[in-house]
Formats: structure tokens, C-alpha cells, sequence
């Protein structure tokens, strides 16, 4: 789940909501995310997070990657919790942990 959960930090914003969900699942793709899990979070995310909050999540996941380090899962967590709006945390985690309880 580590990897999902900053995996969906590299979102970038996109205006409409197909065009968000491509992003988003090119994004975890790109992250190193298995295709099948990038395609399963990235309905609700697109669907689910406004412009606004992808673009909060990017700007959190560029100051991880900047970073150079490698976090822990709680540590992300935290970070998540932090830096980002509850909603956003509880739509990625709920993303994420749907997708995994789906195999």
C-alpha cells in the first residue's frame, strides 16, 4: 500500500473527468504502480478529487520525490495527513485499500 499511496501523490490536474481519470492512471502507472491497480484507483480519484486537490496532491508528491528519500508507510501517512485536506486522504486511502481488498 506504500507504494499506492504515493504512487497517487503524482497525480497532475486535468479539467474534465475522463481526461482526469487518464491522468491519474498514467501517473500510477508511471509511478510503478501494476496497470490493474492504477486502473482501479483512478476512477474513484478522478471522480472524486477536484482539480484543486489533485493539484495539492502533485505539489506533496514533487516535495517527496525532491526529498530523496524513502518514506515509510506511516510516514506517508502522515505526511498525507498533514499536508493534505481530509477528504483527499480518505478518497486515496479508500482508493487504495478498495483495490487491494479486490486483488
Amino acid at each position: 500500500m506504500t507504494r499506492a499511496v504515493l504512487a497517487a501523490l503524482l497525480l497532475t490536474a486535468a479539467g474534465c473527468t475522463a481526461t482526469k481519470e487518464m491522468q491519474v492512471r498514467s501517473a500510477l502507472t508511471d509511478a510503478g504502480m501494476p496497470p490493474a491497480t492504477a486502473q482501479c484507483m483512478a476512477q474513484p480519484m478522478a471522480r472524486d478529487l477536484s482539480t484543486d486537490q489533485l493539484r495539492s496532491m502533485s505539489r506533496v508528491a514533487k516535495a517527496l520525490r525532491d526529498s530523496g528519500r524513502t518514506y515509510s508507510q506511516r510516514e506517508l501517512i502522515d505526511i498525507l495527513r498533514r499536508d493534505l485536506d481530509p477528504e483527499t486522504v480518505a478518497v486515496v486511502v479508500r482508493a487504495g485499500v478498495g483495490c487491494f481488498l479486490r486483488g
